[in-house]
């Protein structure tokens, strides 16, 4: 922006610019759980990575629609691209995979508490 001298600058707190500007915006990663349609795709992908497939059910994150790494569900096992940054996309996938993980052992407590309750 141009300022003028004579122009006053408005200052607003909390709204101060940051020093330097980013050089464009992050990509978007779109986390999924992974279909029959990804197993061609991420069989690829962990021959890329020198890995073999992970097994049990998988989450993947894309990045413009290719899928970059995926991560099982059962054991935890990733493979990732190892010609793109993909420590982002891994690390995303672990906290969605411990979110769902988190969600399984509420649902396991409910039911538990359930069973209890109607054997009581």
């Amino acid at each position: 922006m141009f300022y003028l001298p004579s122009t006053p600058r408005i200052e607003i707190e909390g709204f101060e610019r940051p020093a330097v500007e980013p050089p464009e915006l992050p990509e978007a990663v779109l986390v999924r759980h992974a279909g029959p349609r990804d197993e061609a795709r991420i069989s690829a992908l962990a021959r890329l990575d020198s890995s073999r497939m992970p097994g049990g059910p998988l989450i993947v994150a894309e990045l413009r629609g290719e899928i970059v790494a995926a991560r099982s569900l059962l054991t935890g096992a990733v493979v990732a691209n190892p010609f793109r940054r993909t420590k982002d996309a891994t690390d995303l996938l672990r906290m969605r995979a411990e979110q769902l993980a988190e969600g399984e052992q509420r649902a396991a407590a409910k039911q538990r508490a359930a069973l209890q309750a109607a054997t009581a």
